[in-house]
């Protein structure tokens, strides 16, 4: 493994430091202190490793984030390798299987066994007492339990949090996708990791009903939910000339004017088949039938060259290219995106919890998604749901219009379109449902809340 330590004056006052030691595996895609979405295997899990990291460490911990690298940054061309420390409680080490390509995560079977290696040697070389476990996804959790092996009969606390599930997957893609994905090959690790753990945190009620009718896994299932960072998503007034008019201008062919003149409906994710982009721009050409001023801001990363270009063509040949603005990389901007959008809108069939949602939410932002997004469907529906049939010929099932969403049948294209056509056409119901949306998320998903109940669930204390 690599030597470079990016601060030798940080890298001291951390393993001098006494505080409890978390290791935070999360092995799969691009880690780093500044996230970028949209990298391959890169998103929520990212940005939530690095919000809980920072609330354990505001509670007295110090954390090791544990990462693949090995290979050079796809944007920086920087090679991943060593220590990075955002400060003198918090570091990244990029763990080393010789491979200096990236490997998607489906592929990290072949790949566990160097990189567990890899971890036990930086661990016991460079690193610090481990007190407490916390690994992601299937891969991160093979991880600590091949690391926790060497350290019977008393292994460090584990507690999983798969963000997915195997089965989950397998019942929300198609059968022909299966073997490229190697679902059945995940659902038999995940399986079999089961009773090497201490402790799982389900970040939704679908997962934790999974672990329990698909796994058979009776133990307690801990709850940790993505949370918001309140100090970067907050409601927020945008000015007239502020430089977020001008950026989705640039991206449109629109005027400054025109893009604030027009009613945004946003979609931002990672470029990816099951985030079904494909779905939002025929609804989205539907709508303008209804709602001729209406704008689509979406997200589509060059870099995944193939389905870049299918969605990009799609959207001509829909005949909305001088009503869509195709972002990108909008870390820095992606706040007064938010701010200045309408509805924000997902048809994905494949989400842990929601973030974008949640993000969205909490700039009191309304939400159209489909009913595989757990965050929408648990949460923003509520109590008092309303069924909506605009086509009961053609319907299967209804809208379910609830206080914070409307919540559509995955891949129902007119579904998703009526559902932005009920929000865009009505300004005093939109209003509504993005201040309930907003009295849903804050304070109840906010980190300090959630780590406090979980680190006490777990019985673990920074003391």
């Amino acid at each position: 493994m690599s030597d470079f330590i990016d601060s030798i004056e940080l890298h001291r006052d951390f393993l001098a430091s006494d505080r409890k030691h978390v290791l935070m595996i999360t092995n799969h895609g691009i880690h780093q202190w500044r996230i970028i979405p949209g990298l391959p295997d890169t998103g929520g899990q990212n940005v939530f490793v690095n919000q809980f990291s920072k609330a354990l460490v505001e509670r007295g911990f110090k954390v090791t984030i544990a990462n693949r690298g090995g290979y050079p940054h796809p944007v920086t061309d920087e090679m991943r390798k060593g220590i990075r420390y955002k400060d003198e409680h918090q570091r990244i080490v990029y763990l080393e299987d010789g491979s200096d390509e990236l490997i998607r995560k489906e592929d990290m079977p072949e790949q566990i066994a160097e990189l567990a290696e890899s971890l036990k040697e930086y661990l016991a070389n460079r690193g610090a007492r481990v007190d407490l476990i916390i690994s992601h996804y299937w891969d991160g959790a093979k991880i600590g339990v091949e690391f926790n092996k060497d350290r019977r009969p008393r292994p460090v606390k584990h507690i999983w949090v798969p963000h997915s599930l195997g089965a989950i997957k397998k019942r929300n893609v198609a059968e022909d996708k299966w073997a490229d994905l190697r679902i059945h090959e995940r659902i038999k690790i995940e399986r079999s990791m089961i009773d090497e753990l201490d402790g799982i945190a389900a970040t939704s009620a679908t997962i934790q009903e999974s672990l329990e009718e698909d796994y058979g896994y009776q133990r307690l299932t801990l709850f940790l939910p993505s949370c918001i960072d309140t100090d970067r998503y907050h409601p927020r007034d945008i000015a007239s000339d502020a430089e977020i008019w001008r950026f989705l201008s640039e991206r449109s062919g629109l005027t400054p004017k025109e893009i604030q003149d027009s009613r945004i409906v946003t979609e931002i994710s990672r470029t990816d088949t099951t985030k079904r982009k494909d779905v939002l721009i025929k609804a989205f050409a539907e709508l303008r039938e209804q709602v001729p001023d209406s704008l689509l801001v979406i997200s589509i990363d060059e870099r995944e060259e193939e389905l870049a270009h299918q969605l990009k063509d799609l959207i001509s040949e829909c005949q909305q290219d001088d009503r869509t603005a195709v972002v990108g990389y909008i870390w820095d901007m992606l706040p007064q995106v938010y701010a200045v959008t309408d509805v924000y809108c997902t048809p994905s069939i494949m989400e842990g919890f929601g973030m974008s949602v949640q993000e969205a939410t909490a700039t009191k932002v309304p939400i159209v998604s489909s009913h595989l997004v757990p965050f929408a469907t648990e949460y923003l529906l509520g109590e008092n749901v309303k069924e909506i049939w605009y086509n009961r010929e053609k319907q299967e099932e209804p809208l379910r219009q609830g206080c914070g969403a409307i919540i559509v049948p995955a891949g129902d294209v007119s579904g998703f379109s009526q559902a932005l056509q009920i929000l865009l056409t009505d300004d005093k119901l939109r209003r509504k449902m993005g201040e309930e949306a907003y009295d849903v998320t804050i304070p109840y998903f906010s980190w300090s809340r959630v780590v406090d109940d979980f680190l006490d669930k777990i019985d673990v204390s920074a003391t």
